[in-house]
């Protein structure tokens, strides 16, 4: 079956383009927003040619097909249908309380993930070129790919203004121009501002991620409502500068400063965490992460790493959940050596090598949940190495994907720290399926899990 096929199969099964209010997707999804949740046929769907499972989420419509594939079916789906991902967040549905901020975190991150992954990975690649002396710091070539590698991060805050202002119903590069004013460079020229008898300082950057995505929530807010006081003829010139100058001087005056108590409570909270928790820190991310990620909110994590890495320099909590996609491998590759039915090992054999690449929705949803057992051993084995890395103090210098990849950014000195984490989540893993076992009569489909 071909990309063009199967979107058009999944759109029949979900209601049609009629029933479709948003559509975006990650690494391995496609996630929609449906008008009416009950149009969607799930069991048919997983009945498709290379989808792995289909599920509701979060209130999205969840739809895991794999790397590359993912892509190649959201272009067909948005070709058929147009472009509806760009719905403004007023006509989107949202869970509430915490699953609702992470739900908007992931729809703001998510766009970002290839920028940030690509870039993380080829800083890490750089920094690897030069421990190995392939080339110094100083020579041209590993310069330029030093920039290469920095650029995201360097404009975050720019693309972080545009996709978060497209998630808050604003005009998107109005978002990038506000996130701009908050690492513009002429700020460092400005010490301090006083506000009603109160003196501020004023500095780059400030707030971190926190205050740009306060700033661009603020901005879309008014925006809106300017937008409806403005007459028509007049909204070209008028919403936008009356938005920035509002919007300016209470992010400066206002935002940053309180992006700047949650950025500095956040670090310290992690500190305490890996600090003075140590290995129950460590046996509790690690042994938990594997379900979050089930429900798709691990991408809203990103900001939360993103701003460790600004504050920090460095990101502890990344190492500690890269246990739980070594888990999950080390549990599957137990059900490859431990199953009878051919069917089942052909679905382990396939999603291992996805898993140690840092994707593990296959090797999850085509097999350890399913089966049961194994995803228990994963997440124990997943907790322990956890503990390890934690009570190790493993860091990791940038973003990117987990598992075998992550090595490629884990700081200098913790190398070998990590791999024996690595080998006690996937041999804690693998024992622990081995000796709980799993039935064999378990419901399963050959999945088809990448391109």
């Amino acid at each position: 079956m071909s990309s063009k096929e199967l979107a058009k199969e999944i759109l029949e099964n979900i209601g049609g383009k009629e029933n479709i209010q948003a559509i975006t997707h990650c690494a391995t999804r496609l996630r929609i927003t449906l008008k009416d949740d009950n149009k969607a046929n799930a069991e048919e769907i997983k009945k498709l040619d290379k989808v792995v499972t289909a599920l509701m989420r979060n209130e999205q419509f969840q739809i895991i097909l794999g790397v590359g594939l993912v892509n190649e079916v959201y272009d067909e789906i948005i070709q058929i249908t147009g472009n509806l991902s760009s719905d403004s967040s007023q006509n989107k549905k949202y869970p509430k309380g915490v699953k609702g901020v992470m739900k908007r975190l992931s729809n703001i991150f998510v766009p970002l993930i290839p920028a940030l992954v690509g870039g993380g990975m080829l800083m890490g690649v750089n920094y690897l070129l030069q421990q190995f002396g392939v080339v110094s710091d100083t020579n041209q070539i590993s310069q330029l790919l030093g920039i290469f590698s920095s650029s995201a991060f360097v404009f975050l805050y720019i693309l972080v203004g545009f996709t978060a202002a497209k998630e808050f119903g604003g005009t998107p590069v109005l978002g990038a121009a506000i996130a701009g004013i908050l690492m513009h460079p002429d700020l460092v020229n400005i010490k301090s501002v006083n506000l009603f008898g109160l003196n501020l300082s004023i500095q780059k950057g400030a707030g971190g991620i926190f205050a740009v995505l306060l700033a661009i929530w603020f901005m879309s807010f008014v925006e809106n409502k300017i937008r409806k006081i403005i007459p028509q003829v007049f909204r070209l010139i008028l919403v936008p500068l009356l938005t920035m100058v509002i919007t300016g001087f209470v992010a400066i005056y206002i935002l940053q400063p309180i992006g700047t108590a949650l950025s500095n409570g956040f670090a310290n909270l992690v500190t305490f965490a890996i600090n003075k928790g140590g290995i129950l820190t460590g046996l509790f991310l690690g042994g938990t992460f594997s379900t979050v990620v089930t429900t798709g909110l691990h991408q809203g994590l990103t900001p939360l790493y993103v701003d460790l890495l600004n504050k920090t320099g460095v990101n502890p909590l990344l190492p500690i959940l890269a246990m739980a996609d070594v888990g999950q491998a080390g549990a599957a590759l137990a059900v490859y050596f431990k199953a009878k039915n051919p069917k089942i090992k052909s679905i382990a054999a396939n999603s291992i090598p996805v898993a140690l690449m840092g994707i593990t929705e296959p090797v999850m949803f085509g097999c350890n949940i399913p089966l049961g057992k194994p995803f228990i051993a994963a997440a124990i084995g997943s907790a322990l190495g956890g503990a390890f890395i934690a009570a190790s103090k493993v860091v990791s210098i940038s973003l990117g994907l987990s598992s075998i990849p992550l090595i490629a950014i884990i700081q200098k000195g913790f190398v070998l720290r990590y791999i024996i984490g690595f080998i006690i989540a996937f041999a804690g893993a693998f024992i622990g399926t081995y000796i709980m076992g799993f039935d064999e009569n378990t419901q399963v489909e050959e999945l088809s899990i990448m391109k």
